[in-house]
């Protein structure tokens, strides 16, 4: 008894660095400015090490990190973030062997005095867990993978493997930290998982996303990457319904879904009123904003994903940004916005009911107005700040 209360004690106070919480977070692949989720990351990395000590291992040096903070998103790393480079091998004369870079983690991670493990690589998690990791383990999750596997159309195989892997990391995670409700409730009943959980959603950072709405009528805006659950197909359907409607879509992906954007929005006759802005760096979205009478958020309610799993960095944005939103009427989406209070509404994946509800907020001046004043006063529940707080609660708990 004495001895297992020497340990606990122990194990805190080599988790704790001056008074404070020491946490260690990984992830195995390098930056990539195209993908939003890196902004997601550095931007709670830097939050939580405002309050705790945080020891990031990552394939980047310390220089390209800065420069990606700076550059793309404004933002300068507080001096609690360390970043620790370890080997990898990633797409080098296209060859990526994770395993260089795990060697090197869990050979790291023994020499931590950290307290706690964050992870949001379900690779890198799963590693952890079958190399029996000491330090407890909080898993931060975006999806199910077997249902991400089965949206988009993957093996049987492919989706059987995905699912024993996540088995493996709700074995041995000590926490969950999940980006919906939903998620967080498909977790438990699919995993078994009844360990400390906690919701933290995406979140925003006001100091560069500020209120800039000054809607000219006529102008509808989407953020975003190009991918198949983001429901741009029924925005562009619901555009060519609304000829007094001009669209701008702000935002790039592979570009084979650039050429098929061009495609369809050809096809449907309306190159004229479609504005494709591409890529833009997170710190300047607001100025491809301006004008705007709505932003849009069209999940389409057919993918696990996007009705129930997915916390996009847009929303939170576009909240800030004091836009009106026009949204799905989809489980993740819910969870955030109430039609008619701080959003319009309309019935996921409805061409038609997207196009009414477009016509509707930016027609009326008065709605529009409303819709913008209260998305802005609930963004500062999103802010990076507060999602530090909800993950340096359940932190505390372990």
């Amino acid at each position: 008894m004495v001895r297992a209360v020497l340990m606990n004690l122990a194990a805190i106070i080599r988790g704790r660095s001056n008074g404070r919480m020491h946490v260690v977070f990984a992830h195995h692949e390098p930056i990539d400015p195209g993908r939003a989720r890196w902004a997601a990351i550095v931007r709670s990395l830097a939050a939580v090490a405002g309050r705790a000590e945080v020891t990031w291992y990552s394939p980047d040096s310390a220089e390209r990190v800065q420069a990606y903070a700076a550059d793309q998103l404004a933002l300068t790393l507080p001096a609690g973030l360390k970043l620790q480079t370890l080997p990898s091998v990633h797409k080098r004369m296209g060859l990526t062997l994770n395993s260089v870079f795990f060697r090197a983690f869990i050979k790291a991670l023994g020499k931590s005095k950290a307290g706690l493990l964050w992870l949001r690589s379900d690779k890198l998690a799963a590693h952890a867990s079958h190399k029996g990791v000491a330090m407890p383990l909080v898993y931060e999750a975006h999806l199910v993978g077997e249902m991400w596997a089965r949206d988009r159309g993957d093996s049987d195989r492919k989706a059987r493997r995905l699912s024993e892997l996540e088995r493996d990391i709700y074995a041995k995670a000590a926490g969950v930290a999940a980006i919906t409700k939903g998620l967080l409730d498909e977790i438990r009943s699919r995993f078994g998982f009844n360990g400390p959980g906690v919701v933290v959603p995406s979140a925003v950072d006001t100091n560069v996303f500020k209120p800039c709405f000054e809607p000219d009528g006529q102008t509808v805006v989407w953020i975003g990457t190009l991918q198949f659950w983001k429901g741009l197909t029924t925005l562009l359907e619901a555009i060519a319904q609304s000829p007094g409607l001009r669209l701008r879509v702000i935002g790039g992906g592979k570009p084979e879904a650039e050429t098929a954007l061009r495609d369809e929005v050809a096809r449907l006759g309306i190159t004229d009123r479609v504005q494709l802005v591409g890529r833009v760096a997170q710190k300047d979205i607001s100025l491809h904003v301006k004008g705007a009478s709505c932003a849009v958020h069209p999940l389409p309610p057919e993918h696990s994903i996007s009705s129930r799993f997915t916390s996009p960095l847009k929303l939170f944005e576009y909240m800030a940004m004091g836009l009106p939103i026009v949204a799905a009427d989809v489980g993740s989406v819910r969870e955030v916005l109430l039609d008619g209070a701080n959003a319009r509404l309309y019935e996921g994946g409805n061409a038609g009911s997207l196009a009414a509800a477009l016509r509707e907020v930016t027609g009326d001046s008065a709605l529009a107005g409303r819709l913008s004043a209260e998305s802005s006063k609930i963004a500062g529940e999103f802010t990076y700040g507060r999602r530090a707080e909800r993950l340096l609660e359940l932190f505390e708990k372990l």
